[in-house]
């Protein structure tokens, strides 16, 4: 007689998380076995037909309070249908919704975020009360939800960009119709729709005015845009399938935009990263890796400086990369590489609820 293995679903609701959870996967494998449920948000969906993942839809991600709060509460009753039919024992997820459905059905969830509590405090009441453990980086401020907090040394993006399982593909930019031989950079626009991004700016389009001017016939420019974009830079617009960004950013001299999460990505990458934001200053993980210098980080407003720095920056683009490759050595090698802790704290989880 065969012995039920637990099931543990896997839930993103970000592009970002989805790209977590998948080097997480094939060591999830030895102690549970793995389902996939997903929000419809951004890329997410293209990226996981892209790699062949079978999956189960949630919910589609909204904008606005109000329209996350209803959404919210109807994905209450919807992961609980899922948990049932899909017979799921533990949720990892950073959506309140699901630890609230396994709250409210003897179930368990591990949720997880790099966000500091006060920057996003409508996820951390929705989700961190419901979850038997919160996983978060060592420098993330977890307020009254510190003693439920397990932490790690580094970041998530390092969890799947770690030069363990992250390899630069040197054929890739030919691939997708970028000449690697001339020097290019990336721009990433947010969209800034999100409810913690409320009153926050960022990338002006008087300074991608200004971006242009001062790159032309030095490097070329693309724009990785999340909002439309006016027609004016609709040229810019980066010609590629999105699961090739990683790529792209890793052969880039530099990343400049809005994006958070991106920035990580470009910094864990050893890719020059310069973010424009009004959060600059406010978020712990992002502010070590600044202190690394492997990100620098203005508030709008400063854009002159940004400029500044970007001349620096293409003087010299080979001693650049050089440089910022040897701060990345520095920071993996203080930081180590997180997936083992994030797998040992799940593997705790699904032991303690075969007990």
């Amino acid at each position: 007689m065969s012995v039920k293995r637990p099931r543990l679903a896997l839930l993103p609701s970000h592009p970002a998380q989805f790209w977590i959870m998948h080097a997480l996967a094939p060591r999830l494998e030895a102690f549970a076995e793995s389902v996939w449920v997903v929000r419809d948000k951004d890329i997410l969906l293209q990226v996981a037909d892209h790699l062949g993942i079978k999956y189960h839809v949630l919910s589609q991600a909204q904008s606005g309070l109000w329209r996350n709060g209803t959404t919210l509460l109807r994905d209450i009753l919807r992961a609980r249908k899922l948990q049932r039919e899909l017979d799921i024992d533990l949720w990892f997820t950073k959506y309140g919704a699901a630890c609230m459905a396994a709250k409210l059905s003897g179930r368990a969830a591990v949720a997880f975020n790099d966000d500091d509590v006060d920057i996003v405090p409508l996820i951390a009441w929705t989700a961190y009360p419901f979850a038997r453990t919160v996983l978060c980086p060592d420098t993330t401020r977890m307020g009254r939800f510190d003693k439920r907090t397990m932490r790690f040394a580094g970041n998530f993006e390092l969890v799947y960009l770690h030069p363990a399982r992250f390899t630069t593909d040197a054929t890739v930019p030919g691939d997708v119709g970028i000449d690697a031989r001339q020097p290019f950079a990336l721009i990433r626009l947010s969209a800034l729709t999100a409810h913690h991004d409320i009153g926050i700016k960022g990338v002006s389009e008087s300074f991608l005015r200004e971006l242009i001017a001062l790159c032309e016939n030095r490097v070329r420019l693309f724009i990785s845009s999340e909002k439309p974009l006016s027609a004016e830079f609709e040229s810019y617009r980066l010609p590629i399938a999105p699961h090739y960004i990683h790529q792209v950013m890793a052969h880039a001299c530099f990343v400049v935009g809005d994006s958070q999460t991106m920035t990580v990505e470009a910094a864990m990458l050893g890719t020059p990263a310069l973010r424009i934001s009004s959060f600059v200053g406010r978020l712990s993980y992002i502010d070590e890796v600044e202190r690394y210098q492997l990100a620098h980080g203005y508030k709008p407003g400063d854009e002159a400086n940004v400029l500044t720095q970007i001349t620096s920056l293409i003087e010299d683009t080979d001693a650049t990369r050089e440089t910022y490759r040897k701060r990345l050595d520095r920071f993996i090698g203080d930081k180590g590489d997180p997936l083992p802790t994030i797998v040992d704290c799940l593997r705790q989880a699904v032991e303690d609820i075969k007990r």
